[in-house]
């Protein structure tokens, strides 16, 4: 035997031990009875009501809060009918079960056609709740006039009539009040017009409102027709809750003046009054229902249009923008393809004509060492064939005078050293064309980090020495004693060169502003400081004392093809290039420290061993 507990009450009946379902059961009597001693006083003479308040409350109750409040409608419907309207204990539970029906069997029908209660907002929605409402009474209209005429209530030559007066109740009121109470149980994502403006235009609504309907239901004037300008400028002008307020007052006002015999609508027979007021009520309800969802399905579609331009623009500005990167990283793969084949193409000239200029000097250089001996021996022959018979020839005297034998002699020893000192000069700067070129290094290679530095210099040696309009640039050295680095040599010579020369470009920058004696005093230098880090890195920093650089150059000094050279000075890939090799190829860092007119100076750190210090840094993440 399955015990029953709170949980499977509420599992097997709904409604039990619910308090949207208790407190409903307390409420809906009372609105029950208020709404329909209301209708009741605005019944014609003969009884008959234009409208029933309670069908549309009921439906609108079980459209938000669903079937399960069944049995409050019940309950209200019992109390009311059995004390109020009629006698008979049987008719009053057949009417209020009939009454019960109608809210289940429209709600069936727009959970069926409509898929969701919210109809407002779509004009096919409002066509078939009208349809559902229209068509769902028909049947629960014959079972009430059925059972009133079989108790005596209604008289069956009146059938006709009191079914026709049932159903049109039934349908007004679902027509006007369901939708009024929808309004209130769903918020309005469109925005509407500021607080105060909307206060003064909707009072002046209302004003006009009430003027035209107290003059057409009040008066002897039939100007009803003017109430149709005034619901479509609500329905423009507001959203659901204003337009549905506006159709219940404007109903109301007319449904109590017709039924105190007043306005167009009054005739001598209550059945032709009572068709003409349900006419004239359902067609602006309908009419402003519609034109409502028209206008609000337009500033939907114009919202998600709105939208749709907004998700577009942001689409195409990030398809720009990514485009605009593709672009960039092209071009600076093209320019890094050029750059690197202009590399190779002037490595390999260098190369060559390092190679083609070496072997002459070879020779010469060998040669002169042998010239230097020969001549040294035919001296000292010369020296003591003089001794012995140069003072007996005069002819000999006087050519020896003549070609100033003293001086010959000790000029040419000077013109060999010197020949030997070009040579040497020549090997140099060739033996730093092949070092700083390196074509022939693809791979890691441990290097002098110094002779790398020195080779540099001396290519741009030119650019370094005295000229006259300006003084040398001092170069300053304060090297550290490093190991040798495990590194792309040719590529690090690069870097080095586009550093030194974006400092001696600076510096003559500056220098062109200033005299030859200003220069002198405050001399343009370039310091290049080497030091080991720790034990698995070294820094090379070069600094100058140029006019430094803004913080806005500076966050863009790698970024590819920025540069403040004037067009056709610069491409602006030098540092990208720079900061590409050291980060990516090296596994290395290049930072930029700069104060605009106290110079800059670049670091670059570089692991001794790349391979080691990766492996060490795979496992020290390994291990945390």
């Amino acid at each position: 035997m399955e015990i029953l507990t709170p949980e499977s009450m509420k599992t097997r009946l709904p409604f039990a031990l619910d308090w949207t379902v208790f407190l409903t059961i307390l409420a809906l009597p009372v609105i029950h009875f208020c709404v329909s001693k209301v209708a009741l006083s605005l019944a014609f003479k003969n009884g008959v009501t234009v409208v029933w308040p309670t069908a549309g409350i009921y439906l609108a109750a079980v459209l938000v809060l669903g079937y399960r409040i069944w049995p409050a409608i019940l309950f209200s419907e019992l109390l009311i009918n059995s004390s109020l309207i009629y006698q008979n204990i049987v008719v009053s539970v057949s009417i209020s079960i009939i009454d019960l029906l109608d809210p289940l069997l429209v709600t069936f029908g727009i959970h069926y056609f409509i898929r969701h209660y919210y109809f407002l907002n779509r004009s096919q929605d409002v066509f078939k709740f009208v349809g559902v409402i229209m068509a769902s009474p028909l049947l629960t209209t014959t079972l009430a006039t059925t059972v009133l005429c079989l108790n005596g209530i209604a008289s069956w030559k009146e059938y006709g009539e009191s079914w026709w007066s049932w159903w049109t109740s039934i349908v007004i009121s679902m027509l006007l009040v369901t939708p009024a109470l929808l309004t209130w149980s769903k918020r309005s994502r469109l925005l509407r017009q500021p607080r105060r403006l909307w206060i003064i235009e909707f009072t002046l609504l209302l004003f006009l409102t009430a003027v035209i309907t107290q003059v057409a239901f009040g008066g002897e004037y039939s100007v009803e027709y003017m109430l149709i300008p005034l619901l479509a400028w609500s329905a423009f002008r507001f959203q659901h809750r204003e337009v549905t307020l506006l159709i219940v007052i404007m109903s109301g006002i007319a449904i109590w003046g017709t039924a105190q015999g007043f306005g167009s609508f009054v005739r001598p027979s209550a059945n032709e009054s009572l068709v003409l007021l349900q006419s004239f009520v359902g067609v602006i309800a309908l009419s402003t229902l519609l034109l409502s969802a028209v206008i609000h399905e337009n500033r939907q579609a114009a919202l998600e249009l709105q939208q749709a331009n907004e998700e577009l623009e942001q689409r195409v500005d990030e398809r720009t923008l990514e485009l605009k990167n593709a672009l960039q990283e092209l071009q600076q793969t093209q320019f890094q393809m050029i750059q690197s084949e202009k590399m190779s193409s002037l490595g390999q000239l260098v190369a060559g004509v390092a190679h083609e200029i070496n072997n002459p000097v070879n020779f010469i250089h060998g040669n002169i060492s042998h010239l230097n001996e020969y001549t040294q021996d035919l001296l000292r022959m010369l020296q003591l064939y003089q001794q012995r018979h140069l003072s007996n020839d005069p002819e000999i005297q006087a050519l020896a005078e003549e070609i100033d034998l003293e001086f010959l002699i000790s000029d040419l020893q000077k013109m060999l050293a010197s020949m030997k000192m070009g040579t040497d000069r020549i090997r140099s700067i060739v033996l730093s064309l092949r070092n700083f070129s390196r074509m022939d290094e693809a791979e890691f290679k441990a290097v002098d980090i110094h002779e790398g530095i020195e080779s540099t210099l001396l290519i741009l040696q030119h650019r370094l020495k005295d000229k006259p309009e300006c003084p040398a640039i001092e170069v300053t050295r304060d090297y550290g004693s490093l190991p040798q680095v495990e590194c792309y040599p040719g590529q690090l010579n690069q870097v080095l060169m586009n550093i030194l020369v974006n400092a001696i470009d600076a510096l003559d920058e500056v220098n062109a502003k200033r005299t030859y004696q200003q220069i002198e005093e405050n001399p343009s230098q370039i310091t290049i400081r080497t030091a080991v880090k720790d034990v698995q890195w070294i820094e090379i920093a070069v600094a100058d004392n140029g006019p430094g650089m803004t913080q806005q150059v500076k966050n863009r000094i790698f970024d590819p093809f920025f540069t403040t050279k004037p067009v056709g000075k610069g491409t602006g890939m030098g540092m990208a290039i720079s900061y590409q090799i050291i980060t990516e190829k090296h596994g290395g860092k290049l930072e930029c420290l700069s104060t605009l007119g106290k110079g800059t100076e670049f670091i670059i750190q570089l692991p001794i061993r790349p391979l080691l210090c990766n492996t060490l840094a795979r496992s020290r993440d390994r291990t945390f």
